[in-house]
């Protein structure tokens, strides 16, 4: 997922960017590290950003499928 894609989500879902959360979540799905270290990263524990990931990557999911972009698995 791209950052203008993520940065969407958080907007559409009304996170707040700068929780710990949101953070771990954005250095995972955008950049690429593991949950581990975002955790180590953020301070964030670990159900806080395996539970963001999954949010994040069900909403990214949902809306590809509703416009098309994506078939429902």
């Amino acid at each position: 997922m791209t950052g203008a894609e993520y940065d969407a989500l958080v907007k559409l879902m009304r996170g707040n960017p700068e929780s710990a959360a949101n953070r771990a979540a954005r250095r995972v799905l955008v950049d690429g590290i593991t949950q581990a270290e975002a955790r180590r990263e953020t301070g964030a524990t670990r159900s806080t950003v395996s539970d963001a990931v999954t949010r994040y990557q069900e909403a990214d999911r949902l809306i590809r499928v509703a416009y098309g972009v994506e078939k429902t698995v």
